[in-house]
């Protein structure tokens, strides 16, 4: 196993002291140390928790909280026994396929996708409706990337709903209700959504949905229903919570076969990676 930064590995040979998580002198000149090193104000409170031993011998391993919930972010250390000596960030394995790790990592069953089942390539979008990036994204991925790659990927679209986007999360809530009673249905809402993003308010997320689906045939009282008590709110921020244990905060975001891909990348970034994962043409 290794650490991401450079570690001095003679320090972590010591084992002399601990850094236990009741150990507040050890504790504050950590924060004392982080505060400094990345400027955090003084008024912005640094939390050290879930300190334990690390997968290193003689090492320890914890978290530094950077402000407050829910708007905290989390920060990972390991550090020499003695705490003289930190790094910050993960702990990899290198005897574990850092791809499968990833994926393994998101819920996928009972997930509708397009493409076949049996797909060498699988990618994952968390997206937000109302982003105008996350449009061009979808855009790049329907119209250039997906239609070449027929029969050879698989993908999933998962939301991500930034919350200075007013009708993002209601849209994303419109969008499971009608998913929930008919795949073919919620697909065809998710691309109106994007397809007619500029149309779309807060005022009209619901009716729009409901005009999306077409001809597909949905219970429109069970959906109104789904829809008015926010039925599919849990499913939102199940994906929430994914995206950020993925290290995803912005959108749109892709992971595919486990190769995360940020932003509205063009056709092109797209297209070496799912190559790449192909592997040689035969």
């Amino acid at each position: 196993m290794f650490v991401r930064g450079i570690l001095c590995l003679a320090a972590l040979a010591l084992a002399a002291a601990t850094l236990p998580a009741g150990a507040d002198e050890g504790q504050d000149k950590l924060i004392n140390y982080y505060r400094k090193k990345a400027n955090i104000a003084p008024s912005l409170p640094i939390t050290v928790k879930d300190v334990k031993d690390s997968p290193i011998p003689g090492a320890k391993q914890g978290v530094l909280q950077i402000g407050a919930p829910p708007r905290s972010q989390d920060i990972t250390f390991v550090s020499s026994a003695d705490g003289r000596y930190v790094v910050f960030g993960d702990i990899d394995d290198t005897s574990i396929d850092p791809s499968k790790a990833i994926m393994q990592k998101i819920a996928l069953t009972d997930e509708s996708f397009k493409g076949p089942a049996d797909a060498k390539v699988t990618i994952v979008e968390y997206s937000d409706f109302q982003c105008p990036f996350c449009e061009k994204g979808y855009s790049t991925l329907e119209k250039e990337v997906l239609p070449g790659y027929a029969g050879k990927v698989k993908f999933y679209y998962k939301h991500l709903p930034l919350p200075f986007h007013p009708w993002a999360e209601p849209a994303a809530i419109a969008q499971e209700c009608v998913k929930v009673q008919s795949a073919d249905a919620g697909w065809a809402v998710y691309s109106g959504f994007f397809d007619k993003q500029k149309e779309i308010t807060v005022a009209n997320v619901k009716d729009k949905a409901l005009e999306f689906v077409g001809t597909t045939k949905i219970d429109t009282d069970k959906f109104n229903k789904c829809y008015d008590n926010k039925e599919t709110a849990e499913q939102i921020r199940a994906d929430k919570a994914e995206a950020a244990a993925l290290g995803i905060t912005g959108t749109p975001s892709f992971v595919i076969n486990g190769r995360l891909v940020k932003g509205a990348q063009p056709a092109d970034k797209f297209k070496a990676i799912i190559d790449d994962e192909l592997g040689p043409k035969t």
